[in-house]
């Protein structure tokens, strides 16, 4: 061992023990795209062989960049003093777990803090390695000795350029490859607003969701729904001010779960409302107010109701409301006149054992044009697929499980693959379950950046939304304990920064609203106030209600949003974006959503595709040239 290698391990001791609580912090200065441009050579390989003195044989599985003619790289993962062994067989470990996969970057490379071993005339290796099944993910600083790779050291510095997964490392490369103006954020790059008093609210608030009434999506304010079992409340933006329109609109349910579609076919949005006790269907009116129904559910609804969400059944659509209950997924299709037919799912479902049941997902979770239903438990999840329009198959046990306590689901691309992951936060932790098709879901939070360890659990409210306009899935998340709610801007690729700059625990954030730190009972995302930036909505463990409009520029900001008429099919309807040949995700969208939202920070045209269940891709293209614009996608 040389003794430059000497002086580096010394230096760098403190470094290598602290490494674990220095994960994902983002270093503004050398990201990936900044390794991926300096490096002379990017390679995929794959591990063959690890043998007990630390020899590793890998086949170079592709030239991500460069020249590279050898079929295979040798890598001495105990090179280092035995004092530093532990690094070596920490990736060693890596390997043997399963994960063979890794992308080794080779250049003689440009930032503080990385140029200190090897010498100037000396290339460095920089070696990726994690896995999707398994926790840990490390970089390793490699110095070349004739044909064999000495492992030095793993490096934290490097896990500020990128705290992600083996796979989103090479697809990443790949990216920046393909278009050198993709950049990586190393902050979210907006702010709030002044705050905006909603008023201080009586009772408990279960959900709060931003809906699109009207069902139009023209002027792109969308409302605000709040669910409560004291009465649920509607608000709607004007003149700057929160206005309580639930009075007006004649609405006087009290909900413990509840789901928004045009359940006659009029055109109209209806709501479906559970109390703990009944069902109860509000049919929107000509003139926008409601008339409520009493809903017999001839015992469909005997094992109660966890949460309630809509799908299309039959062959045009029709808006069906699908229940979660102790005894299973329920199916009921709610006929024009209120009457409700009750069934379950399926006919038999398994008896395993997999503690409480939660709530229900509807969405196409395996991109096969049909809609599936997720039904999550404390312990494991059952996934029904879709066979036809509302027609389901034998339920198949799946790697997801929500954890113990309350749970908060959402839906998002995270990685802009075109499948939706499933984020949940539990009283216990949070787990991002990314989708990697065919029903195989993994846990890959510990792998996604800052929410790995900055997110606490206990979320009462989670939300995926872009609310940086970058073309980039985000997370919000609310807390009922004591904490301030955080927003985590996506870097992309799954791999998550948090944003401080609407932390209100930061900045001038942390002496706006004290109260916010003592807990929220729910909160949304939404374009509140129609200028195509997403706004924060809180409802604070005291009642007091606050919106937090997103400062613009010039007023507008650029996105194209497309929400699915109401009249049609009742979905969900999987639509997916592009900018050029940048996929910016998927988004499950039914008639009342807001929309798919994909914001841009230039203007230019996206090019939206989207596939109602069981029919074909359908393809348009807008342009955003100096604000939002808005599309109705037929859902007929």
């Amino acid at each position: 061992m040389t003794g430059t290698k000497w002086r580096v391990f010394a230096a760098l001791a403190f470094l290598a023990v602290c490494a674990s609580t220095a994960l994902a912090l983002i270093n503004p200065d050398f990201t990936l795209k900044d390794l991926t441009e300096q490096a002379d050579v990017v390679l995929l390989v794959e591990f063959k062989t690890v043998n007990d003195e630390g020899t590793a044989v890998a086949a170079v599985k592709e030239v991500l960049k460069g020249d590279f003619d050898k079929r295979e790289v040798t890598i001495e993962m105990l090179a280092m003093p035995e004092a530093f062994h532990a690094q070596g067989k920490e990736a060693m470990k890596i390997i043997e777990a399963g994960q063979k996969q890794a992308v080794l970057f080779i250049g003689f490379f440009e930032a503080e803090g990385i140029d200190d071993s090897g010498g100037d005339d000396q290339a460095k290796g920089f070696l990726h390695l994690s896995g999707q099944w398994n926790a840990q993910h490390q970089w390793y600083v490699l110095e070349r000795y004739e044909d064999v790779w000495d492992v030095t050291r793993h490096s934290s510095y490097l896990l500020g350029t990128f705290a992600g997964s083996t796979d989103m490392t090479q697809r990443a490369v790949k990216a920046f490859r393909a278009n050198e103006d993709l950049d990586m954020p190393v902050t979210c790059g907006v702010e709030w607003d002044r705050e905006i008093s909603v008023g201080r609210l009586q009772g408990q608030f279960r959900d709060a969701r931003a809906i699109d009434l009207a069902g139009t999506n023209e002027t792109g304010k969308a409302d605000l729904f709040l669910a409560s079992d004291s009465g649920d409340r509607i608000f709607r933006f004007n003149d700057d001010v929160f206005e309580d329109v639930t009075a007006d609109l004649g609405l006087s349910t009290k909900s413990k779960a509840s789901a928004w579609a045009d359940f006659n076919g009029d055109g109209k949005l209806d709501l479906a409302s559970w109390d703990g006790n009944a069902l109860t269907i509000c049919f929107q009116t000509a003139d926008g107010t409601f008339e409520s129904k009493a809903c017999e559910t001839g015992g469909a609804m005997t094992d109660g109701c966890r949460s309630l969400t809509t799908l299309g059944v039959g062959p045009q659509g029709r808006p069906a409301l699908l229940a979660s209950t102790r005894g299973g997924p329920v199916l009921m299709v709610v006929n024009p006149d209120g009457n409700v037919e009750g069934k379950p799912l399926v006919a038999d479902s398994p008896a395993e054992d997999l503690g409480e049941a939660g709530r229900c997902v509807a969405a196409d979770l395996d991109n096969d044009g049909l809609t599936d239903v997720l039904q999550l438990f404390a312990k494991g999840s059952l996934l029904y697929r879709g066979e036809a329009s509302g027609e389901f198959g034998a339920p198949t046990e799946t790697h997801i499980f929500g954890g113990k306590g309350r749970r908060a689901v959402c839906l998002g691309d995270y990685d802009a693959d075109g499948l939706l992951d499933v984020f949940i936060s539990s009283e216990e932790k949070n787990r991002l379950w990314h989708n990697f098709g065919g029903g195989n879901f993994v846990d890959m939070l510990n792998v996604s950046g800052e929410i790995s360890y900055h997110a606490q659990g206990g979320g009462c409210s989670v939300n995926t939304g872009d609310f940086n306009n970058d073309g980039r899935q985000d997370i919000f998340m609310a807390f009922g304990t004591q904490m301030v709610p955080q927003l985590y801007f996506n870097r992309g690729f799954r791999s998550f920064g948090e944003a401080y700059e609407v932390n209100l625990s930061h900045g001038d954030g942390k002496d706006r609203l004290p109260q916010v730190g003592e807990g929220q009972q729910t909160g949304c995302l939404g374009d509140f106030n129609g200028d195509g930036a997403l706004d924060m909505l809180l409802v604070l463990t005291n009642g007091e209600c606050w919106l937090f409009p997103r400062k613009v520029e010039e007023d507008v900001a650029l996105t194209v949003v497309a929400g699915v008429s109401t009249g049609g099919h009742a979905g969900p309807v999987t639509v997916m974006g592009w900018r050029d040949e940048r996929p910016l995700g998927a988004f499950a969208v039914r008639p009342g959503d807001p929309g798919a939202f994909f914001g841009m920070t230039e203007p230019g045209p996206i090019t939206l595709r989207w596939r109602l269940p069981g029919g074909q891709l359908q393809e348009d293209e807008m342009i955003a040239e100096d604000g939002p614009v808005r599309v109705m996608l037929d859902a007929k």
